[in-house]
């Protein structure tokens, strides 16, 4: 009883361990919006690499296309644009564990009139691999990208920046009473 119970264990502790191995060997890639916090109001779509294995073959899909330069803070302030080149159509070759690409999205304005109000439904596939597999793992990863997730979010100027300003006037108007 005590073998079969130690045979168990052991069988166990394998199959965690090469769980284990696996998550930290596979590549994971995501899109996702973000603020862009150099170049006030626009928002940034970032291709990243969250896995910590390498990610290969990527392609995206995107039955609407996805709206590029999509400026404008109440509205587009030109006609509706799709990418046309580059990673969006063309795909990636290969990203790196951590490696992010960054796109210079548009504004929320032209955002949520280039997707008429409704989120981005992207679908990422890609090939990766553990050393302990033969061959590579297709992986699909379905993406929903909703810039309206940042209605009413003030992206004009960053809160720590505001901050750091509002200190450094204290700091100066301190030292002029110092001074005199």
């Amino acid at each position: 009883m005590i073998e079969i119970m130690t045979l168990v264990i052991a069988l166990l502790s394998l199959i965690v361990t090469y769980i284990v191995y696996y998550n930290n060997t596979v590549g994971d890639v995501v899109v996702y919006a973000q603020v862009d916090l150099g170049r006030p109001s626009l928002i940034n779509l970032v291709i990243h690499n969250i896995g910590k294995g390498i990610a290969k073959n990527i392609s995206f899909i995107c039955p609407d296309g996805v709206p590029s330069h999509a400026y404008g803070i109440s509205g587009l302030t030109e006609p509706k644009k799709n990418y046309e080149s580059g990673a969006f159509v063309n795909g990636l070759p290969i990203l790196f564990p951590d490696e992010k690409l960054i796109f210079s999205w548009g504004q929320f304005g032209g955002l949520k009139e280039a997707l008429n109000g409704k989120p981005l439904e992207l679908t990422v596939v890609f090939e990766s691999r553990t050393a302990l597999q033969i061959f590579k793992r297709k992986i699909k990863n379905k993406l929903s990208i909703d810039p309206t997730a940042f209605e009413g979010v003030d992206i004009s100027t960053p809160v720590f920046e505001n901050e750091v300003k509002k200190s450094l006037k204290e700091i100066s108007a301190s030292l002029k009473k110092m001074a005199s």
